[in-house]
C-alpha cells in the first residue's frame, strides 16, 4: 500500500498488543496539562479583568496619571486552572487527607505540580513571547507553571493592559499609585489569565498591636516559656520535640535588624541562632514606622522561642503577597505562618482566587498554613479615612483573607480569665525562671475583645466568608448552618493589654527618625520619659515593650505545628480535616471557650446592625459557645495532647470476612474495634446491602465504648433472595476466546482494507474500537490460564455488605463478603 503512509498488511498479534497497551495506559501516564490558548495572542478584541481594581481608591485623592517612566519593578500574571484540573485537584487534595487512600501524604513537588495543575508549556511559551513583545524584561516562570513575573515601566503596562495607572492620596497622607480601571487582555487569554498583581503598590498590613507598657506590680507579660507552660508544650520538649529538623517559613516586606532577634533569644536564654534570610524581590529595606519591622520580629522571635530547634526562613520583597507566593512555589518550609492580611471583600475578588489557588498548591506539596484571623472583631473591613480604626463599625460583618480561605488554619484570639484579682497567684509564681517564665499552669480564657477598654474595634476576628463555601470537612458541634467557610478555626492568647506577649524591635518616630530599640540588655528597654536613657533587665526605670493580636497566635501555633510535623517525621500539609475530626473525638486536645464575644458596635442603620436607627449605636458580631464558635474556633489547644492524639483513630476487622446465607435464613460475623494511637471514642455503627443482594437485610446494634470491643454483624436473606437462571447475566468468553475473537474481527478489517483503498481509515478505526472494547484494557492478554464455567440452573448470587462505623465526624468502613448459594 502507499499514498497515506499506513500500512495494515502485516499487521499481526504483536502489533495488536502494542496498540491495546498504549491505549490502555494513556490514562496512567502523567501528561502535559492540554493546551487551552488556540490562537495567537493578538489583535484588538480584548476582554476586562474583573476584580483588580484596589477598592481603597475609592475613598483617595486621584492626583492624576503616573509619569510613564515610573517602575514597575515587579508585576505577575497569575493563570487559573481549567475546569478538569480545579476536580482533579479538588480531588488529590481530599486523597491526600484520607488514611485509606493510596494518595495519603503523598506531597507533590512544584514540577510534579506544574505537570497536572500547571499551564502548558507551550501556552506558556505564548504568553512569554507576548509580554516580550510589550517592552516587559525579565520574564520568569514559576516553577509550578501557575504564574510568570516581569518588570517594567508605567508606560509599557499601561499600554499593554489598557489601563491608565494613576497617584493617589489617602486621607492619612500616605501616597500610592494604581490602576484605575481593569485591566484589558486580548480575547485568546480569556479564561486562561486570572489576575495581575504589581500595578499598584498596595499591600496587605500586618496584625500585631505593639505597646510600650509600665512595669506595674503585679503585672505579667508573657515569655515563650510562660505560653509553654500554659498550653502544655513543656511535656514534648521532654520527650524531645522542639522542632528539630523542621522548617518555618516567615513571609514578611522588610530587612531585619538581626540584633533585636538575638536580644530577645539571649533575654529568654536560648543560644543565638540568626533566621534565613531570602530576598524574593525588591529589597524593601527597613520599614520600621510601617509596623512591618515589629510585626517580623514578633513572628521569628516567638517561632523561635517555641520551637527552638526548628529552621527559620524570612522570606521578604517589597510586597508580603510575592514574598508568600515565593515560599509556596519554592515549597521553603513544612509550615508557612502568615500574619499579614486584608478584608475580604477589600482585597479583590482576582488577587483572592490567586491566593486561594497559591494555598492549594501549598496544601497539595504537604505545607501547613496558618493565618492570622484578624483584630477588628466581626467588623475587618472597617478603617477610618485616615487609615486608623474606627470606634464602631459600619460596613457590616467581613472576615480576614488569607485565614478565611479553605486551605489556611485561621487563627483567632482569646485573653486570660484571672479572676478579679490582679496578677492571680495562683497561675503566676512570684519569680522568673532562667527563660524569663512564671507562670505555673493553664490560665482559665474567654474571647478576646479588647473594644471597650480600646475604643476602637479590638477583638478576635471571625465570621463566615462571603466567597467560599463551607468545606466537606467543616463540621461538628456548634459549626454554624450556613453554606460558608466560617473561621477562626481554633484561638490562643491575643490581648496586648492583659499579659501581651514580650518582644524585642525597633521603634521609629517619624519614617525619617532614627531606630531605637525597645530591648537592651535584655526584654527591658529605654524609657526616656523617665529619663533612662539605657537600663537593663532588672531596671525599675525600664518599660516592657510587648505586642498582640492574632499576629501572636499564628507564629506561635506554627511552631506547635513544627513539633507536629517532627513528631509524626513528615509533612502534614492541610491541618483542618484532621483539626475538626480530633475535636469531635478527644476531650482534653483542645480548651473550650464558652465566653467573650466578637461582638463590636456598630453605627444605627448600617450592614448587619442590630439598630436600624442611624442615630443610635447598635452590635454585630459573634459570641463564643459550646463546641465550635466564630470568636475562638475549637478553643485553643492543649500542645501535648494535641500532638499525641494527631493520629487517634480506630480500626475495624471482621471475623470472618465473608459468609454464605442460606435463603430464608440468617448468618452473623463479629465486627472487632481497636485502638489507634490513644483513642478512646465511642463507635457506633450503621450497614448497606450491595445491590446485587436483592431481598437481603443487615442489621449492627450496640455500641463500643473505650475505643475498643466488638458488636454482632446479622445478615439475613429472604426465601427470594436469588435471581431465577432465566434473569442471570450470562457469562462472557474468557481472555483467550476473547483474544481469538478479537483477531477474526482485526484479519476480516485488514480483507476490506486490502480490497478497498477508501475504506482504509474505517477499517481501521472499526478494528481499533472493536479490539479495545472487546479486550477491555486486558480482554486480549495471551495469558495460558483456563477457566472453566460451569452452568447450573441456580447459580449462587454474590456481593457485600459494607459496615460503617462512627465516633464524631470520625468514620471508618469495612465490607464482608456475601453469598446465597
Amino acid at each position: 500500500m502507499s499514498g497515506h503512509g499506513y500500512s495494515l498488511k502485516f499487521l499481526g498479534k504483536a502489533s495488536f498488543l502494542a496498540l491495546s497497551a498504549v491505549i490502555c495506559t494513556t490514562n496512567l501516564v502523567a501528561a502535559q496539562p492540554a493546551q487551552r490558548i488556540k490562537s495567537d495572542i493578538s489583535g484588538s478584541e480584548r476582554f476586562a479583568m474583573t476584580g483588580n481594581v484596589r477598592p481603597s481608591i475609592a475613598y483617595a485623592k486621584d492626583q492624576g496619571e503616573v509619569s510613564g517612566s515610573l517602575a514597575l519593578p515587579l508585576m505577575t500574571m497569575h493563570f487559573s486552572m481549567s475546569a478538569s484540573q480545579k476536580a482533579d485537584l479538588a480531588q488529590l487534595l481530599q486523597q491526600q487527607q484520607d488514611r485509606h487512600s493510596t494518595q495519603y501524604h503523598k506531597w507533590l513537588t512544584p514540577e510534579q505540580y506544574a505537570d497536572r495543575f500547571g499551564m502548558n508549556e507551550k501556552d506558556l511559551q505564548k504568553v512569554t513571547a507576548w509580554l516580550q513583545s510589550q517592552g516587559f524584561a525579565n520574564v520568569q516562570t514559576a516553577r509550578g507553571r501557575t504564574f510568570v513575573t516581569f518588570s517594567g515601566t508605567a508606560d509599557q503596562a499601561q499600554q499593554a493592559f489598557h489601563t491608565s495607572i494613576h497617584n493617589y492620596l489617602l486621607p492619612n497622607g500616605a501616597a500610592h499609585y494604581a490602576n484605575a480601571t481593569e485591566p484589558e487582555l486580548p480575547k485568546a487569554l480569556n479564561g486562561v489569565v486570572e489576575s495581575i498583581r504589581g500595578l499598584h503598590n498596595f499591600t496587605p498590613k500586618p496584625h500585631a498591636h505593639p505597646r510600650l507598657t509600665s512595669n506595674l506590680t503585679g503585672n505579667h507579660f508573657l515569655t515563650p516559656s510562660d505560653w509553654a507552660t500554659i498550653y502544655d508544650v513543656k511535656p514534648l520538649y521532654n520527650s524531645g520535640m522542639n522542632g528539630a529538623g523542621r522548617s518555618i517559613v516567615i513571609p514578611g516586606q522588610t530587612d531585619l535588624v538581626m540584633s533585636d532577634i538575638e536580644s530577645f533569644e539571649t533575654a529568654i536564654g536560648l543560644p543565638v541562632k540568626d533566621p534565613q534570610v531570602v530576598l524574593a524581590g525588591v529589597d524593601p529595606g527597613v520599614q520600621a514606622y510601617s509596623g512591618d519591622l515589629g510585626e517580623s520580629d514578633l513572628d521569628i522571635e516567638w517561632a523561635t522561642g517555641l520551637a527552638p530547634g526548628a529552621s527559620i526562613i524570612f522570606v521578604t520583597s517589597n510586597d508580603v503577597l510575592t514574598s508568600e507566593t515565593f515560599a509556596v512555589d519554592n515549597n521553603v518550609a513544612d509550615v508557612l505562618s502568615i500574619t499579614y492580611g486584608d478584608c475580604e471583600a477589600d482585597t479583590g475578588s482576582a488577587t483572592e482566587n490567586s491566593l486561594n489557588s497559591m494555598l492549594q498548591q501549598a496544601a497539595a506539596q504537604g505545607m501547613t498554613v496558618v493565618a492570622a484571623s484578624g483584630d477588628q472583631g466581626a467588623a475587618d473591613c472597617d478603617v477610618n479615612a485616615d487609615g486608623s480604626i474606627p470606634a464602631y463599625a459600619s460596613q457590616g460583618l467581613a472576615v480576614d483573607v488569607p485565614a478565611a480561605l479553605p486551605y489556611v488554619t485561621g487563627v483567632g484570639g482569646t485573653e486570660f480569665n484571672e479572676g478579679t484579682t490582679s496578677g492571680a497567684t495562683q497561675y503566676w509564681s512570684a519569680t522568673n525562671n532562667a527563660n524569663g517564665g512564671s507562670a505555673i499552669s493553664y490560665i482559665p480564657e474567654i474571647g478576646w475583645n479588647d473594644t471597650t477598654e480600646v475604643g476602637t474595634l479590638t477583638a478576635s476576628g471571625g465570621g463566615a466568608s462571603i466567597v467560599f463555601s463551607k468545606p466537606s470537612w467543616q463540621t461538628g458541634t456548634g459549626v454554624p448552618n450556613n453554606n460558608f467557610r466560617n473561621v477562626p478555626d481554633l484561638a490562643f492568647t491575643a490581648s496586648p493589654n492583659q499579659n501581651g506577649y514580650l518582644t524585642c524591635s525597633e521603634t521609629q518616630a517619624t519614617p525619617s527618625a532614627a531606630l531605637v530599640p525597645t530591648c537592651v540588655n535584655g526584654l527591658r528597654g529605654a524609657d526616656p520619659a523617665l529619663g533612662c536613657a539605657s537600663e537593663g533587665y532588672t531596671s525599675p526605670c525600664g518599660n516592657f515593650y510587648v505586642s498582640g493580636g492574632t499576629s501572636a497566635t499564628a507564629p506561635s501555633f506554627a511552631a506547635v505545628v513544627a513539633m507536629l510535623v517532627q513528631q509524626n517525621g513528615e509533612r502534614q500539609g492541610l491541618l483542618n480535616p484532621n483539626l475538626y475530626t480530633l475535636a469531635s473525638i478527644s476531650s482534653n486536645a483542645f480548651h473550650d471557650i464558652t465566653s467573650g464575644s466578637n461582638i463590636v458596635p456598630c453605627l444605627g442603620g448600617t450592614p448587619n446592625c442590630s439598630s436600624t436607627i442611624s442615630t443610635t449605636l447598635g452590635t454585630l458580631g459573634y459570641s463564643a459557645g459550646v463546641g465550635y464558635d466564630q470568636v475562638t474556633g475549637w478553643g485553643s489547644a492543649d500542645a501535648f495532647n494535641l500532638v499525641t492524639e494527631w493520629n487517634d483513630y480506630f480500626i475495624m476487622t471482621s471475623n470472618p470476612t465473608s459468609i454464605a446465607v442460606n435463603p430464608g435464613g440468617s448468618t452473623t460475623a463479629t465486627i472487632n474495634i481497636s485502638p489507634h494511637g490513644t483513642f478512646t471514642g465511642a463507635v457506633t455503627f450503621t450497614c448497606t446491602v450491595s445491590s446485587a443482594l436483592t431481598a437481603t437485610t443487615c442489621s449492627v446494634p450496640g455500641t463500643v465504648s473505650g475505643g475498643t470491643g466488638s458488636v454482632t454483624l446479622t445478615v439475613t436473606a429472604g426465601a427470594s433472595a436469588k435471581t431465577p437462571w432465566w434473569r442471570q447475566t450470562p457469562k462472557f468468553p474468557n481472555s483467550r476466546m476473547m483474544f481469538l475473537l478479537s483477531a477474526l474481527l482485526l484479519g476480516f478489517s485488514v480483507y476490506l482494507v486490502t480490497k478497498q483503498r477508501r475504506m482504509q481509515m474505517a477499517g481501521f478505526a472499526f478494528t481499533v474500537l472493536l479490539v479495545v472494547g472487546l479486550s477491555s484494557c486486558g480482554g486480549g492478554s495471551s495469558s495460558t490460564t483456563t477457566t472453566t464455567t460451569t452452568t447450573t440452573t441456580t447459580p449462587s448470587v454474590t456481593g457485600n455488605v459494607t459496615i460503617t462505623g462512627t465516633s464524631g465526624i470520625l468514620t471508618n468502613s469495612i465490607t464482608v463478603g456475601v453469598t446465597i448459594p
